[in-house]
């Protein structure tokens, strides 16, 4: 009796793997197929075939389904019971049901997309870029609300089962799927809230200051004002007043790495010289203005041979239209391209993809702000990373900045190469010594004497760029020591409450120089609990080739590196970050000291 009861139980044993091997098997199979599906479906729905992206969205939510009921098969749950497997069961249950959620997320985007009128590639609700048709946009806003949230909850849902104690294919498809759905309810975030932007800037009678600066004009924000325009809204219908010459007013704003700063002061220009555009600024550069051509291809200048194309136009504006004697012809002629590019724009309608690639890498980059005074439209523009703003100033954010603004009116800047270097020695009490450089290469030629190139002043030969630097340091900072390699005066201060250190620099052609500054800073690392931490936020100042910025950080011996940033490259106790950059960069540090 004993032989038969033993087996008994290990026909029972074999009997439940292979029910467990099957309701395993249909658990990979049910989340292979709906990852497919969805892929297929959101494909679709981007590509303006809202009717084909349905059926396979409901596909989707059918094998999200099949996934779910697999994993609460009696053989699943309880070999969730065993350590591990239980943890690896129930993450493959958490992506069914996100995937199931994203399913039922994408069935709302289809309506979204019905209701915008999207049937093809292109931006949707619109015949043009200016011509925008609001009705639709504000009909799809509530779908679109939906679709948010319904990836939001997902996503909260998913990254609440966490990846500890995953292994394998499970451990892996888990993290894939947490990025994927991060990804999509980002996207879809984005997306509505471009939508309500639309609606909020360009309902009613609205009138904005359109700025181009030239980046060879250094100045904190990017460049100096070189053409202004105003772009005149009507229930959608955008169109453009021709672009000038900016007038002098526009020259004289000093400008701020705080893009909400510069735009009032723009705005005030605006006002001082008779230019009707109370309701906001939009501020686009060369490098923004090559990335749009590069979105709606080339676009014909009137006395330029060649059009304007996605690798001649950061050219074509920052160097091609200085290259003359006459200031007022080397300004026409910028006006007259930069019209030119916009103009087109107005009238194109771009791809979707294309058109969100081009303007988020200017975005990202600072090349493209938007200033708004409303409230509402504030907020949209900082959750699309348009606002701009400069965010050094927080007493638990360490901050890494130099801005520095062209002397003159010739156009050097755009021939300089800017390198920022930092070395934080942490000490053990958390207080921190810091060096600091600001160096400049000038990769200008010597002649000939050209708007572009400057004259011959004060002695100093054409192509020599003169700007007033300034580093941005803890408002802590003590012990502070700086020098130029040529002796100049230099100027402590204070602004987004932080010190800063200031002073002139003049380098010929072909010739480099340094602002260097070392300080001491008491309060250089928070504790959290058992951990320190060290927080930077990098902001170059926007320029045609990026700025380099090397921070070196030293730990106190016994240190030990909890977690870093991807950015920064670990070795021993010394992080690393290296990076050209036109746009900010979030770093964290968290670090354990020994006691002595």
């Amino acid at each position: 009796m004993t032989l038969a009861i033993w087996a008994g139980v290990a026909t029972a044993l074999v009997l439940l793997l292979l029910d467990g091997l099957w309701a395993g098997r249909n658990l990979v199979r049910g989340l292979t197929r709906a990852r497919s599906e969805l892929i297929v479906a959101i494909e679709s729905v981007v590509t303006g075939d809202a009717d084909a992206a349905g059926p396979h969205f409901e596909a989707a939510r059918l094998a999200a389904d099949e996934a779910v009921g697999a994993a609460g098969h009696p053989s699943l749950e309880l070999a969730g019971l065993l350590p591990v497997i239980g943890d690896n069961i129930d993450a493959a249950a958490a992506v069914a049901d996100a995937s199931a959620a994203t399913a039922s997320a994408g069935d709302t985007m289809v309506t979204a997309a019905r209701e915008l009128g999207w049937t093809d590639i292109r931006i949707p609700a619109s015949s043009a870029i200016g011509r925008l048709d609001l009705d639709a946009i504000t009909a799809a806003q509530a779908s679109m609300n939906r679709v948010v949230s319904r990836l939001r909850v997902a996503a909260s849902i998913l990254g609440s089962v966490g990846d500890d104690g995953l292994i394998g294919p499970v451990a892996t498809g888990y993290r894939d799927a947490v990025e994927a759905l991060d990804q999509r309810s980002d996207l879809a975030a984005r997306f509505r809230d471009a939508m309500r932007l639309a609606t909020t800037m360009f309902s009613g009678e609205r009138r904005y200051l359109v700025v181009v600066p030239a980046l060879g004009v250094t100045r904190p924000h990017g460049g100096a004002p070189a053409a202004v325009g105003v772009l005149t809204a009507t229930e959608g219908d955008l169109d453009l007043d021709p672009m000038i010459p900016a007038p002098r007013a526009f020259a004289q704003v000093a400008g701020s790495p705080d893009w909400p700063s510069t735009a009032r002061a723009l705005l005030t220009a605006a006002d001082v010289t008779g230019i009707d555009a109370p309701d906001g600024v939009i501020q686009l550069d060369a490098v923004a203005l090559q990335d749009l051509v590069w979105a709606i291809g080339d676009v014909p200048a009137d006395d330029r041979t060649l059009p304007l194309s996605d690798l001649t136009t950061t050219t074509a504006l920052e160097i091609e239209a200085f290259q003359t004697n006459v200031p007022a012809r080397a300004a026409a002629r910028h006006a007259a391209w930069a019209d030119a590019v916009v103009r087109a724009l107005l009238g194109h309608r771009p791809g979707v993809e294309s058109f969100a690639l081009a303007t988020a890498s200017s975005t990202r980059d600072r090349h493209l702000a938007i200033f708004v005074p409303e409230r509402r439209g504030k907020a949209l523009l900082r959750s699309l990373g348009l606002d701009g703003r400069a965010l050094i100033g927080r007493p638990d954010v360490f901050p890494v900045a130099a801005t520095w603004s062209t002397r003159g009116d010739a156009h050097v800047g755009a021939f300089v190469d800017v390198s920022v270097r930092e070395s934080i020695r942490i000490r053990q009490d958390g207080s921190a010594s810091v060096t600091a450089v600001v160096l400049f290469e000038n990769g200008a030629g010597t002649e000939p004497p050209s708007v572009l190139l400057g004259r011959l002043a004060d002695g100093q030969p054409v192509g020599t760029f003169s700007a007033g630097v300034t580093l941005y340091a803890p408002r802590s900072a003590r012990n502070l020591v700086a020098e130029t390699s040529r002796p100049s005066p230099i100027e402590v201060g204070r602004a987004f409450r932080l010190t800063t250190v200031t002073g002139s620099v003049a380098i010929v052609g072909g010739g480099t120089t340094t602002l260097t500054v070392t300080y001491t800073v008491d309060d250089a690392v928070r504790v959290v609990g058992d951990a320190r931490e060290l927080r930077l936020r990098v902001l170059p100042q926007p320029t045609l080739a990026g700025v380099r910025h090397v921070v070196r950080i030293s730990l106190p011996e016994d240190s030990t590196i909890l977690s870093a940033s991807p950015q920064l490259d670990r070795r021993g106790n010394n992080v690393t970050f290296s990076a050209v950059r036109n746009g900010p960069v979030d770093l964290l540090l968290r670090f354990a000291v020994t006691q002595p």
